[in-house]
């Protein structure tokens, strides 16, 4: 094993550590291969600390980069560097061993030109041959997104996973609403504040009011930055600089999607929080420039690629990330005739029946967008889905008070943090404890006669009034086994004042106006079997999912009073609340090839 350091830094314990961990890992059976540790300095000075590991001999090599919390080791580096690759883990300013004096406040303000500085040190060595592609999920996603956009000639192709290249849109904030326990870890606690959290109770830890002042309830971290970085999610509750700064709108508007000209590999799960960001951001990119080498993979799984738990998938619901990837890889930058190019670009798992499927595009052209109506002739809140037009029904109602939120029972998001398990993971749970609540509205189809398919984009059109000025909508949709089990697909969330525009200015709400929303869903691909029913939950939180709304109007973030509000649901001929489903035909078609194996290579 090599470790080169240069520009006379001397990493002291870190380095020290590092070498002892590489060593070990080394003397595994495994095979070897050359491994240096870099400090590389970038445009404004600040160094940062980089591991390459490339195989044993003179050559030159295809690179794949990670920037990221870390520089990574060798679990992931050695499938790659086994494939004939070089691989090159970068941690970003102000982590692990990377100077960088603000640490995570600066958190993505800088990967675009850190990137670039990058992938032009990689592409100089000598072990390079200048074609270099970026892999990584989460943050290490968020990193290909902001370099990609910059075009630098040696980037040959990304591979996001699991991160919104829209982080206002709906990734620490969505669709107006903090992202609360996403949010939170790392930035308003860290581990050591978990004793002081554990006796105050998670629950009233995330109750606190104002949320700006959040971190200082158990005393803040100790990570450097992150009492600024909480600051800055909470502080900056519309679209403006900050966010406009590091995002990519989903909406295409920005022009950022056009600049990227490089194949894309998109990599998500059902439940996990970006599933519905993969797929915008294939849509926009295809839209760009239909040419592209642009595929998206999604099986039913959360943020760290398990597949999740609750319900039955079977064996062959898991994906083998890297494997996809370096058999991709073979193709788009070695140009292997390997069976990839005449694959189709999307792969989906259809849960319900358990199948993986190829399909030609998103959405799916053979997909009836089917409307199903709430119905309560007498505006109860325990109402029927159908087909048909509601008549002249009294509107439903509920009363939402922040003091007693809907509490957050599985679902698609990527909270982590085990010290979180026990209030909140990802993934199917049973939603029965929820309906018995006085705030959830329920809306159920009579049992199916016939499976029925549901792939692909999700929205609820609400027709509702507000006694509050601002106050949230939530829905999740829900597939009922005949026993009764109640297993979540997916959910949304719309703040009010956001009800023209996510990337506009908000508007308050006239109290007792009634207002058309639009919430929209995570995309999903679920079929409902024979003698299941299809269900609909609105309400108004998600907790600690998202953050409560106060209902007051005032500024977000700042507010430490709360009012409950009554939330009327309109559903009559004049204002015909709905569901919209992707139905998918029962027929087969030419486009869709079904897979009976697990995804390991494609």
């Amino acid at each position: 094993m090599r470790i080169s350091v240069v520009s006379g830094i001397v990493l002291g314990l870190v380095l020290g550590a590092a070498c002892i961990g590489l060593y070990a890992w080394r003397h595994q059976g495994t095979s070897d291969f050359v491994t240096d540790l870099i400090m590389v300095p970038m445009r404004d000075g600040v160094k940062l600390q980089t591991v390459v590991w490339r195989p044993i001999g003179e050559g030159r090599y295809p690179v794949v980069l990670s920037r990221g919390y870390n520089t990574t080791g060798p679990a992931l580096a050695k499938p790659f560097v086994d494939a004939g690759y070089a691989y090159v883990g970068q941690a970003t300013r102000g982590h692990a061993g990377s100077e960088g004096e603000h640490g995570v406040a600066d958190r993505f303000f800088a990967d675009a030109h850190d990137g670039y500085d990058t992938l032009t040190w990689v592409s100089e060595q000598p072990w390079s041959d200048g074609q270099i592609a970026m892999y990584g999920k989460s943050y290490w996603a968020g990193t290909q997104w902001l370099v990609a956009v910059e075009q630098h000639p040696n980037l040959k192709a990304i591979i996001p996973q699991v991160m919104n290249a829209d982080v206002w849109q709906c990734g620490y904030r969505c669709n107006g609403a903090l992202s609360l326990a996403l949010a939170a870890g790392g930035r308003a606690y860290s581990k050591d504040s978990m004793a002081e959290i554990t006796a105050l109770g998670l629950q009233n830890f995330f109750r606190h009011l104002p949320l700006i002042t959040l971190d200082k309830r158990v005393g803040g971290t100790r990570l450097r930055g992150a009492h600024e970085l909480w600051e800055q999610y909470v502080s900056h509750s519309t679209f403006d600089e900050y966010w406009q700064t590091i995002t990519i709108r989903g909406d295409g508007q920005d022009g950022k999607y056009r600049k990227i000209n490089i194949p894309v590999y998109l990599m998500g799960g059902w439940y996990d929080y970006y599933a519905g960001a993969a797929f915008t951001s294939y849509q926009q990119l295809r839209k760009a420039d239909p040419t592209r080498d642009v595929r998206i993979v999604v099986n039913p799984s959360d943020h760290l690629n398990r597949v999740v738990s609750g319900r039955e998938f079977g064996d062959h619901a898991g994906k083998n990330e890297i494997a996809l990837a370096t058999r991709w890889l073979d193709y788009v930058m070695r140009g292997g005739d390997n069976g990839v190019g005449a694959e189709l670009p999307v792969k989906i798992f259809v849960m319900g029946i358990n199948e993986w499927r190829y399909e030609r595009e998103w959405p799916l052209a053979r997909t009836r967008y089917t409307k199903y109506y709430f119905h309560a002739p007498d505006g109860t809140r325990l109402g029927t889905l159908d087909t048909h037009l509601p008549g002249n029904e009294p509107p439903s109602l509920y009363k939402y008070d922040p003091d007693d939120p809907v509490p957050t029972l599985g679902g698609n998001h990527s909270v982590i943090d085990g010290e979180l398990a026990s209030i909140i993971r990802a993934g199917t749970v049973d939603q029965r404890p929820n309906e018995g609540r006085s705030d959830v509205l329920v809306w159920s189809s009579a049992p199916l006669a016939q499976p029925m398919e549901v792939t692909g984009p999700i929205v609820v059109k609400l027709f509702a009034s507000s006694s509050a000025p601002d106050t949230d909508f939530v829905a999740r949709l829900i597939d009922v086994y005949p026993d009764g089990t109640a297993y979540n697909l997916t959910e949304g969330i719309l703040r009010a004042r956001f009800h023209r525009s996510i990337y506009g200015e908000p508007e308050l709400l006239v109290p007792g106006t009634i207002y058309e929303f639009t919430v929209t869903l995570q995309p999903t691909s679920n079929v409902f079997l024979a003698g299941h029913q299809i269900r609909l939950h609105v309400t108004s939180s998600n907790f600690p999912l998202w953050d409560r709304n106060p209902n007051t109007g005032h500024p977000q973030g700042m507010d430490a009073e709360i009012q409950p509000a009554t939330q009327r649901i309109y559903h009559d001929r004049a204002h015909p609340s709905h569901l919209v489903l992707p139905v998918i035909p029962a027929s087969t078609d030419s486009t869709a090839i079904r897979l009976t194996g697990a995804m390991e290579v494609g």
